[in-house]
Formats: structure tokens, sequence, C-alpha cells
């Protein structure tokens, strides 16, 4: 399969093809990133197209947990303690598996297209960008600290102490899970255009996979008056807004430095794909670059003319 033509046919049954779901993904991202086409190619719906279509139940389901074990409100006592341990866990599960989801297609992109070496530790770093690596330091060391502040201040209350360590834990190994892969992972890319695509990925999976300063729910303390702060509130509130602060920083300088992708071939301007043309019961052509039949598709229609004039 030549992986650089456009993504038509668009048959989920074959090894290596993107939905038409995905294919649409596609496009509105790279429309949103400056380039208008019509069929992206099959690299870059398989890696852009599930990212995507995952984007908007993962930000509904972000909301929904934070909502429900938002620290203000009142819950019994057993579940308050066991608060911040599965806030912890239900936000760690939801980004690995939803981050797992798109490591099947790019293990199936890493198969189709071969892979490169992974870029340096310091242009990986740059990719991600500075100010998302501060923020995860800033959630994860202030968020420690604030856990053994409160095991010195409480120490007849462990119970309360150890969920929050726990439910910080979780976030850690879960970030550290997505962010090592993010940092290490080869560059999938045949040209410049999808080498250009990959370095927004990279920056994109950390943000979006791994965002620490949400793990703030974990550790921040349950009933804490703001009018009445003491050292550990008023190292509370500075923990939160140090965190918060850059991780919002840092998504923000993503999205400027990544607004428009560098001139290249993204994909074809001039052809599209409907549901209706393409549906996935019929068996529709594979090409072998840019409108072109495959000759196993040309043969294959010769003698499907020679057996019906026949």
């Amino acid at each position: 399969m030549v992986v650089r033509e456009p993504a038509l046919p668009v048959d989920p049954r074959l090894p290596g093809e993107p939905s038409f779901a995905e294919v649409t993904a596609a496009r509105t991202w790279l429309a949103r990133h400056g380039v208008e086409v019509g069929l992206p190619t099959r690299l870059i719906a398989l890696r852009v197209g599930t990212r995507e279509w995952l984007r908007r139940p993962t930000v509904f389901a972000v909301l929904v947990v934070c909502l429900v074990f938002w620290p203000g409100l009142s819950a019994p006592r057993e579940l308050e303690l066991l608060r911040p341990l599965l806030v912890g866990v239900v936000l760690a599960a939801l980004f690995v598996m939803r981050w797992r989801q798109v490591q099947t297609r790019e293990e199936l992109a890493e198969g189709l297209a071969g892979t490169g070496a992974p870029p340096p530790w310091s242009a990986a770093a740059r990719q991600v960008g500075w100010w998302y690596l501060a923020a995860t330091v800033i959630t994860f060391g202030g968020g420690a600290v604030l856990c053994a502040t409160q095991f010195l201040a409480e120490p007849a209350a462990p119970l309360d102490a150890g969920s929050r360590t726990l439910g910080l834990a979780a976030g850690a190994g879960a970030t550290a899970l997505v962010l090592g892969r993010v940092l290490r992972a080869p560059v999938i890319a045949e040209d410049t255009a999808s080498r250009a695509v990959d370095g927004v990925l990279r920056a994109q999976d950390a943000h979006r996979f791994a965002p620490s300063a949400l793990y703030f729910l974990a550790v921040w303390p349950a009933g804490m008056d703001l009018s009445h702060l003491g050292a550990q509130g008023c190292f509370a509130l500075s923990y939160l807004v140090l965190a918060a602060g850059t991780q919002l920083i840092g998504w923000l300088r993503f999205r400027r430095r990544f607004r428009r992708l560098p001139a290249g071939y993204y994909g074809d301007a001039d052809r599209s794909v409907s549901p209706r043309r393409h549906r996935a019961s019929e068996g529709p052509p594979a090409t072998a670059g840019r409108g072109t039949p495959s000759p196993r598709h040309a043969a294959g229609s010769a003698a499907g003319r020679d057996r019906r004039a026949s």
C-alpha cells in the first residue's frame, strides 16, 4: 500500500484503511491548521482521524468526572475520604484508555510507513513545550509536598492523606506512561509534510492525554475556607495557581506555535469522498497514487469486463 496516496477507498474492512469518520476528522484538523484538502493522505488520515474523533467524548468525560468529584461538593464522610483516590484513578484510567485507542492506529501507521529514529530529548522537549513540562513538575512535585505537609499536620488522620497520595500517584503514573512515549516515540513520516504533522501530534498528545494540572483535584484540601487561609491553605492556593497557570500558558503557546502547517503535500485538494459513493459494503478500488488505479485493480476490472462480454 502506498500511504502517501489519498485516503481512498474509505473501507474500514481493509487493513490500514481509514474510516470515513477518520478521513472527515483529518480534513477538519488540517483545515484548522491552514491546509484545505479534499482527501488527506492515508498516513495523515490514520494518525489524525482517531485523535480528532476521540476529542469531544474525552473532553465531555473529563468535565463529568471533575464535576462529580469536585472538592466543594458535599458527600458522606466515607466517600469524602476516598474522593482524592477515586478522582486520580478515574482520570488516569480515562486518559490512558483514550491514549491506547490512539496507539492502536499508530502501530498500524508504523507498519505501513515505517519508522524513523526518535528525535533527541531536547528536540522532543521543545516540541512538547517547556511550559507544559514545568506544569507537570509543579503539579506532581507540589502535590507531593502538599501531601507530606498534611501527613505532618494531621498524623492522627492518615487515611485522608494516604488517599490523596495514592490519587496523585495514579495521575503521575498515567502521565509518565503517556509522556514517556511522547518524548521517545519514533518519527512516523514519509516526507516533509507528514514530518510536520508528526511534530504537531507529538505535542498535542502531551496536552490532550496527559494534562497534568487536572490532578490538583486529587490533592486539593476539601472544605478549605478561602477567607481564612492558614499556611497550608496559602501553599495549596499558590500551588493551584502555578500548576494551572503554567499548563494554560503551555497550551496557548502550543496553539500559537502550530497554528499553521508548512507547505507540503497533505492530500488532494480537488477530490472528495462521500459515504454514499464509497460504502463499507462495497469493495472500492485501491489506488496506486493520485487517482491512478493500481495494476491489480486494473487487471481485475479487465477480467470482469471479459467475463461479462462472454
